[in-house]
């Protein structure tokens, strides 16, 4: 492993943010992610809403490009990894395919709402090999849950500059476009005032909520091909213009 990061990754501590809303702790070879939502595609298909096929395997491929780039041997996702119930249709053959490809990966799920939606067993029958958590974990000194109100119970130090990991709000940022008059959605990564990360969601039809940006001590934007980090108030400013 090496001790740069590489070339559009953002380092804060000792944790590296991806573009592709991923966060490597890369002493501990560890990919974390949040709100994958497999299966939500066909959930909604068997709701009658007509939406794209191989939208969970699109996500997969996506995991395994940055297991295999960031040489992880260990991912955690940090809640929501099945969208429901009817997602877990016809997972199994697609789960046990990609897990062929990664036999020795570590998988750990802090479960979510929407695995709470699923059933622990359900889960852990349709998606074998995951060390499943209900609550949140205290890993190597960080704390992860899949919401934030899970974290503030002071067992990380209270002045470590990333004291826990949450996922569970799908945040994204509304950014000025200069050249268009108006304003574009790009996926986040923000620091809160409790000095909580929270994640991005990685799942491919996820959708995305706007972040506060009173909510943000750091705020780091997804470029599609690096995090950046941008001050929460001179995004403020600069979204006031297209208001």
């Amino acid at each position: 492993m090496t001790t740069d990061p590489p070339k559009g990754v953002f380092p804060l501590g000792d944790l590296w943010l991806w573009p592709g809303f991923a966060v490597t702790r890369p002493a501990y070879s560890q990919l974390i992610v949040a709100d994958v939502h497999l299966g939500k595609a066909a959930s909604f298909r068997a709701q009658g809403v007509p939406v794209p096929d191989q939208v969970t395997e699109e996500s997969l491929e996506r995991l395994s490009g940055l297991i295999r780039v960031s040489q992880s041997s260990s991912l955690i996702v940090l809640g929501d990894l099945v969208h429901d119930r009817m997602a877990l249709s016809g997972l199994l053959p697609i789960w046990e395919r990609w897990r062929e490809q990664h036999p020795r990966l570590e998988l750990k799920l802090i479960v979510g709402n929407h695995d709470r939606k699923a059933g622990r067993s359900a889960i852990e029958r349709q998606l074998p090999g995951l060390q499943v958590h209900e609550e949140n974990l205290l890993d190597q000194g960080l704390l992860m849950a899949h919401e934030s109100d899970d974290l503030i119970d002071g067992r990380a130090p209270a002045n470590a500059p990333v004291r826990g990991l949450c996922g569970h709000e799908h945040p994204v940022v509304l950014m000025p476009d200069a050249l268009r008059a108006k304003r574009i959605r790009r996926p986040c990564f923000y620091l809160d005032h409790h000095q909580i990360l929270h994640l991005p969601a990685f799942g491919s039809f996820t959708g995305g909520h706007p972040v506060s940006l009173a909510q943000c001590k750091r705020l780091f934007i997804d470029m599609v091909d690096a995090v950046k980090e941008l001050s929460p108030l001179a995004l403020d400013r600069g979204q006031r213009r297209y208001r």
